[in-house]
């Protein structure tokens, strides 16, 4: 029997987790409070019109960390003071891939007195308390990455000491 459970498993392939966008939770301490960065999708964009955090895809070659960076800079012109990969990660249902969607989880403070500059992705953003940013944010998953920054990396010095990259 132990020979067939062997051979059973051995036809038994793994799933390949391909990693090909990321989310980053930009926020900053201003006031004793921390006010998280909801941006808009312009208009004329796929879902045009939705309140999201930082997302984008990473590239070719390229490892999560540095495409959360590089979304960072591209999509609100800043440089985080400090980054952390969470823990959490969001899985959902592409159906249009059939397959499901591994996105890796990013957390970046900025100074509270930097300018974001807006790349043409987005039309609007604004700086809000976790729940009003939860409130403006589509998807449930996106208010549990709030949920997970907030978990992760305010609320536990020790593990945030940890997940800093």
């Amino acid at each position: 029997m132990g020979s067939w459970r062997a051979a059973a498993a051995a036809r038994i392939l793994p799933p390949v987790l391909a990693l090909s966008l990321i989310e980053v939770y930009v926020f900053r301490r201003r006031a004793g409070r921390i006010e998280f960065l909801c941006l808009r999708r312009s208009p004329k964009r796929i879902l045009g019109g939705v309140w999201q955090p930082v997302t984008g895809k990473i590239r070719r070659g390229e490892r999560a960390a540095a495409a959360a960076a590089r979304e960072v800079r591209e999509e609100i012109g800043l440089a985080p003071r400090k980054m952390w990969a969470l823990e959490s990660v969001t899985i959902y249902f592409d159906p249009a891939a059939n397959r499901a969607r591994v996105l890796p989880l990013f957390a970046a403070e900025i100074g509270p007195g930097d300018r974001v500059r807006l790349s043409p992705e987005h039309d609007a953003f604004g700086f809000l308390g976790a729940r009003a940013a939860g409130g403006r944010f589509l998807w449930e998953a996106q208010r549990r990455g709030l949920l997970a920054v907030r978990r992760e990396v305010l609320a536990r010095p020790r593990l945030a000491r940890a997940l800093e990259i």
